[in-house]
């Protein structure tokens, strides 16, 4: 009784204070919004802190998202995993209906305004789910049976029903559950073909709504615990409570943090970059409790289920070992110093023996946080192509993982040089092999088969980092923070965007980047990136009246991705961070704490942080005036030869920081919301490299190993096959040169340039569509150790790939990927990786990533075998069918 009462005072009080607020100072304005010191404009809406407990917006409140598909005979076989439906559920008059969709056809991507958005009805509405059937029922009267687009065909006298399956109560995941009868189920009574039910379902808002009609947040929780903030703005110090009452809303019961509202797991990446973010310095035991709660039995950090079984298709796991350093840094901790190096030190060992690019000197694995293929990769890109990539993000987390390393093991007395080594390899390597230099910021990735090209879109996590973490020189991450493209409202995830592919990832706007965008523009001292950067996360939280997953980059409106989350912790602590790192400027080190505030002019004045816990010391800090630069600090009124405080200080103390009052004009690389054409579909045929015209394109270029040609305007070219193996691609440009991703590798060698070889041994038939007389099955128990003797009939170097199977998950979940190492006369060439290709799909055969390796003419010895180090993530089941090894000369 005593919340409701409260929020009942809170809000008359909001609407009694909203007329009488005064003139607001602004802070940003862009194109489409306005942010002042109290309030927030973007068209006709306006959000505005009438209390630093309270804030009222008029932008159309996020509603409650109803995902679902359709199923015939309680199977998943309108679309594969990942695919569904999508419906906000903003009902008028009660009643609220789908539209008309036809079994298996896609959704065609919507993107809504936010006046398309303003029914905010409550209570439980009547939804009306439709699909039509006419697809299926012809194919059972033209042929007695159905091929749906997912899974296995369906005969006409085996048909029991159509339902409505989806994630929202009175829907469920559940196949098991649907039956005839169920309430899920859809019926044709008119025989028209058009299938149909109506159930209830409960209309939810994020925020109430308060007497005006406006959506509202009033504080509830005691912040006490946490540091008080205070500033001249009071906007911001009502973000702040905001998002201090919603990051107590994400701990779970057993103390660790959810990811989200929607999301009550907890993720090694999403709690690992929010604690680098601000939540080692804000709630540093949930913190820690959330590491631990991502580190299996063995003492490994875990990488979530994902792509291929994840690990090692997905590496960036690794970003564990900067949130625990993070945490050290912030505690002070000896005992989970030790903890963590030894942890982190583990997962390294295995890394660098399954992921590392010897040639290259970087680490292959999935982007970092873009763990939704399609979303970041052209669709041909299965995970095992995922696996060979060398993308961004990764790289720059497994570089200063290593560099962390080094430094935790100086801090316990211990050499650092083997880690530093490694380090100092994978930063040459990124600024060698990443860097675009007429771009003036890093490729995406690295992709390909056997010859490898750069993805030309940005990265916007991976470039952050990379400055964050002193990747590149003084002068590049200059220019790096003024070219890399970023949107009115934020930095997307990566630019130029990929067409006909739903909103996530793609064309999407993270907060928690953009938060990690502007902090690495704090760090380059880009004056420019700063205002904008704060600009953005003020104007979703405020207007929201949460910290959303994501953001639709056109329209700047949550809805229109294909899912999003309130208060997702990344989020949270992004937000935060806009306090802590940037107009504080904390920075964590092994034995202080740094402080390197960057205030706009628009935020001057005095801004105080009350209570901040810091080691064995409690602080009350406050930052005086504007600039890009402290001109003097004081310690308890003593004046300070630098603007930081020891890690060994203890008790109350007061910490004053006066700035420069400088503010130099800066520089961002404003772009549009730019899609690429699509990728191209080249094949052979003959001897002739041919693809079909890409709508928009003007010209096209053709990739012969990765080496790229003048471009062309025509859709074929005549190659030529030796005993060498040549790797074609096309790449599509339209007419301002923006580039799709290249195709798929069409491989050209006559038939003397490869060898396959047939495993020996007891051979398995049980399974198809393997070749010669049978396959090896592999298990972490039997068929540890295969060889065979390969012949080379001249000298080069090869290509080593292997035909495989693995039925143990889907593509793109789970966590059951094979690993064996590839050695060639005894020495250690690599790692073939066997991705889960489908559940209990061990008829679908693939080859793995290849392996080049340099061999004399003459017979080898070439030895498959399962180690320590290829353990992966599940632990107990490692298993694959082993069809061929194959060679192919690639010179």
């Amino acid at each position: 009784m005593r919340s409701i009462r409260h929020a009942a005072t809170l809000t008359a009080l909001a609407l009694s204070l909203a007329p009488a607020l005064g003139a607001q100072a602004t802070l940003y304005r862009s194109r489409s919004f306005t942010v002042t010191d109290s309030s927030v404009r973007q068209g006709s809406y306006e959000a505005i802190a009438t209390s630093r407990d309270t804030i009222l917006s008029s932008y159309p409140r996020a509603a409650h998202e109803v995902h679902y598909k359709f199923s015939i005979n309680s199977q998943e076989n309108e679309f594969p995993p990942g695919t569904e439906h999508t419906l906000f559920l903003r009902p008028r008059g009660g009643r609220l209906a789908t539209p008309l969709h036809t079994f298996g056809v896609r959704p065609v991507p919507h993107v809504p305004t936010p006046e398309e958005s303003s029914s905010s009805e409550e209570g439980t509405a009547q939804v009306t789910f439709t699909v039509d059937m006419r697809p299926m029922l012809r194919s059972f009267r033209e042929h007695g049976w159905y091929d749906p687009p997912n899974g296995p065909r369906i005969a006409a006298s085996d048909f029991q029903g159509v339902y409505v399956i989806g994630d929202t109560p009175p829907l469920t995941w559940d196949f098991r559950s649907l039956r005839p009868g169920a309430p899920q189920q859809l019926a044709d009574p008119d025989g028209d073909s058009v299938y149909t039910v109506t159930l209830p379902i409960a209309a939810t808002y994020t925020r109430p709504l308060a007497a005006d009609g406006r959506a509202l947040w009033a504080r509830h929780a005691d912040l006490s615990a946490f540091p008080t903030l205070e500033s001249k703005q009071r906007l911001l110090d009502a973000l702040y409570r905001m998002s201090l009452e919603e990051l107590t809303q994400l701990v779970r019961s057993d103390g660790a943090f959810s990811a989200g509202a929607k999301w009550e797991g907890v993720w090694t990446r999403d709690v690992s970059l929010s604690t680098i973010l601000s939540l080692a310095m804000v709630a540093p035991d949930a913190t820690r409790k959330s590491l631990l709660a991502k580190v299996d039995s063995s003492g490994r950090i875990i990488q979530d289920t994902g792509t291929g079984g994840s690990w090692p298709i997905s590496t960036d796991r690794m970003v564990w070992s900067l949130a625990a350093w993070e945490l050290y840094a912030s505690t002070g901790d000896r005992d989970w110093l030790r903890r963590a190096h030894d942890i982190i030190a583990r997962s390294a060992d295995a890394d660098f023996h399954a992921v590392v690019d010897r040639r290259a000197s970087l680490m292959r694995g999935e982007s970092s946080f873009e763990d939704w293929r399609e979303q970041s990769y052209p669709r041909w890109m299965d995970p095992k192509d995922i696996y060979q990539g060398e993308a961004l993000g990764t790289n720059v987390i497994h570089y200063a993982t290593y560099r962390v390393l080094a430094d935790m093991s100086r801090a316990l007395g211990e050499s650092g040089k083997r880690w530093d080594a490694i380090a100092d390899t994978l930063r040459s390597g990124i600024d060698r092999d990443l860097w675009l230099p007429d771009r003036g910021y890093y490729a995406q990735y690295r992709y390909g088969r056997n010859f490898m090209s750069l993805s030309p879109r940005s990265d916007g996590l991976g470039d952050a980092l990379a400055i964050i973490y002193g990747v590149p020189s003084a002068t590049r991450r200059t220019q790096l923070a003024r070219r890399v493209p970023v949107t009115e409202f934020g930095e997307p995830s990566f630019w130029p965007y990929i067409p006909d592919v739903p909103l996530y990832h793609n064309a999407a706007i993270w907060p928690f980047v953009t938060t990690y965008w502007t902090w690495a523009q704090a760090d380059a001292g880009n004056t420019a990136g700063v205002e904008q950067g704060l600009g953005d996360i003020e104007r979703a939280a405020a207007l929201f009246l949460t910290n959303k997953e994501n953001i639709v980059a056109a329209t700047g409106h949550f809805e229109g991705t294909v899912l999003n989350s309130d208060r997702q912790l990344w989020s949270v602590a992004g937000t935060l961070a806009t306090t802590y790192r940037l107009l504080f400027g904390m920075r964590l080190r092994p034995d202080r704490l740094v402080f390197a505030p960057m205030v706009p002019p628009a935020y001057a004045g005095d801004r105080t942080l009350g209570g901040f816990r810091y080691r064995g010391a409690t602080l009350r800090i406050t930052v005086h005036g504007y600039g890009n630069g402290v001109a003097s600090a004081t310690l308890d009124g003593k004046r300070l030869a630098r603007a930081e405080v020891p890690g060994a200080l203890t008790g109350a103390h007061t910490v004053e920081i006066t700035m420069n009052g400088r503010w130099p004009a800066g520089t961002v690389h404003l772009v549009e919301n730019v899609v690429a054409p699509m990728t191209p579909r080249a094949e052979l045929r003959g001897d002739t490299l041919t693809w079909a015209a890409v709508d928009g394109a003007r010209r096209y270029v053709v990739l012969r190993n990765g080496v790229r040609s003048a471009p062309t305007s025509a859709t074929r070219r005549v190659v030529r096959r030796t005993g060498v193996l040549a790797e074609y691609q096309v790449i599509a440009l339209d007419s301002a040169g923006t580039e799709s991703f290249a195709s798929e590798p069409v491989r050209v060698v006559a038939p003397a340039g490869e060898i396959i070889v047939k495993p020996a041994g007891a051979l398995a038939t049980r399974d198809s569509g393997f070749t010669g007389a049978g396959y090896l099955r592999l298990t972490r128990d039997t068929n540890t150790t295969v060889e065979v003797t390969l012949d080379a009939p001249t000298a080069g170097t090869y290509s080593l790939d292997a035909r495989y199977a693995n039925g143990n998950g889907p593509v793109n979940s789970d966590s059951k990927a094979a690993v064996r190492t590839l050695l060639v006369d005894g020495k250690e060439a690599g790692v073939l990786v066997m991705p889960q290709r489908g559940v209990d799909l061990w008829t679908d055969w693939g080859w793995t990533n290849p392996l080049a390796v340099r061999l004399a003419a003459g017979k080898h010895r070439v030895t498959l075998v399962y180690g320590a180090l290829d353990r992966n993530m599940n632990g107990v089941e490692s298993t694959a069918l082993l069809d061929a090894l194959r060679a192919t000369r690639l010179r």
